[in-house]
Order: structure tokens, then C-alpha cells, then sequence
């Protein structure tokens, strides 16, 4: 039973003392994907296309996808100068076709599946005007060290930042100008019920 506090005579749920991630991961209604296979960098683009996203999540239930992380590691080769990323949410999924992910359960115990599909470097139609909106933009200096992986970039400024509507998808696209860069990444979300 939620605890709850009444203030007059509205009744009002109390704060849990966990953050919103840990508690979607404990409740079993967080989900991430990452590399399909350990130390297998995954390509990013030469230069940005609309129709080649990096990373697609596209969201096939009644739930609302709440992105959480995007944690990307550069792996691999350089890129060819400044990577850029971008991340595009549509409220009109336009995936066609690309390399299934498989989408596990954040605490490995959670009752049922994820509805998401997810893709890396997965082919999409040209979006209709409207149709998307860009969330979050920047770029990364492109080398490698020369040790291991370079420091774990975030993409998102906060969890929870926006929410993907049923029918809608998430595109985090990166490029660089000569090379596309090489990443290893885990992407998380939750999906909550809409009223």
C-alpha cells in the first residue's frame, strides 16, 4: 500500500526516497538494449541522414516509453573528426527494417516482456513534416584512447527528459565526417501505464 499524506482534503502521495529510475527498475518497468555481441562496436554514419538512425526504439504498446540513459562508449576505430549526435522523437513510427536488438529487463525478474522493438543502424523512411521533433543535440571529440574506450558519454540531460507515445519512437542518430564513429552502448527506458 502507497503511503500517502492529505493535505485538507486532497489526498497526496508522499515522495519515495529512491530516484524515478530506481524505482521504474525495481517495480520491473525498466528495459534497456546494448551491443549485441560483447566488444562488437556498433557504426555510426559519415554524415547525418534521416534515414539512417544509430540507435531506433520504437514504441508498439499502450504504455508510455520513458527514456532513462543512452549511455555511449567510443570503441574501436577513430572517427572521421567532431562526432555529432542527435536525438528525434516521432509520433509516427517509420521503422522498416534493421538489426534486432534484444531488450532485457533492468532488474532481470520483471513479469512479462518489453513492448518496444529496437534496431541499431536500422533503415527508416524519409519522417513527414511534423512528424518529429529533435530533443537533444551536440557533438564529441572523435578520438579513441589508445588504453581502452573513451569516458561514457550520456546523451540525454536527464532521465525521464520526454516520453514516447504508443505508436511513436525514439532515433538517436551519431555521425562523424569522413568515419563513421564506433560505439558500445546501453540504452534504458521505462514503460508506464497512460491514462
Amino acid at each position: 500500500m502507497a503511503l500517502s499524506s492529505t493535505l485538507g482534503k486532497l489526498t497526496v502521495p508522499l515522495m519515495r526516497d529512491y530516484s524515478m529510475a530506481a524505482t521504474y527498475i525495481a517495480e520491473g518497468k525498466a528495459f534497456h538494449v546494448h551491443n549485441p555481441t560483447l566488444l562488437t562496436a556498433v557504426t555510426g554514419q559519415t554524415s547525418h541522414a534521416l534515414t539512417l538512425a544509430t540507435i531506433y526504439c520504437g514504441n508498439r504498446g499502450g504504455k508510455a516509453m520513458v527514456p532513462l540513459w543512452a549511455r555511449f562508449s567510443q570503441s574501436g576505430s577513430v572517427g572521421g573528426g567532431r562526432i555529432q549526435y542527435g536525438i528525434e522523437i516521432a509520433d509516427v513510427d517509420q521503422y522498416t527494417s534493421g538489426t534486432a536488438l534484444t531488450v532485457d529487463a533492468l532488474n532481470h525478474i520483471a513479469a512479462g516482456g518489453s513492448q518496444v522493438v529496437a534496431a541499431h543502424t536500422a533503415t527508416i523512411p524519409a519522417f513527414t513534416a511534423g512528424n518529429n521533433f529533435n530533443v537533444g543535440a551536440g557533438e564529441i571529440f572523435q578520438t579513441v584512447s589508445t588504453v581502452g574506450e573513451n569516458v561514457v558519454t550520456d546523451l540525454f540531460p536527464f532521465a525521464g527528459f520526454c516520453i514516447v507515445k504508443p505508436g511513436g519512437a525514439l532515433y538517436i542518430y551519431t555521425n562523424a565526417a569522413t568515419t563513421g564513429p564506433t560505439w558500445q552502448y546501453d540504452v534504458a527506458w521505462a514503460e508506464i501505464e497512460v491514462s
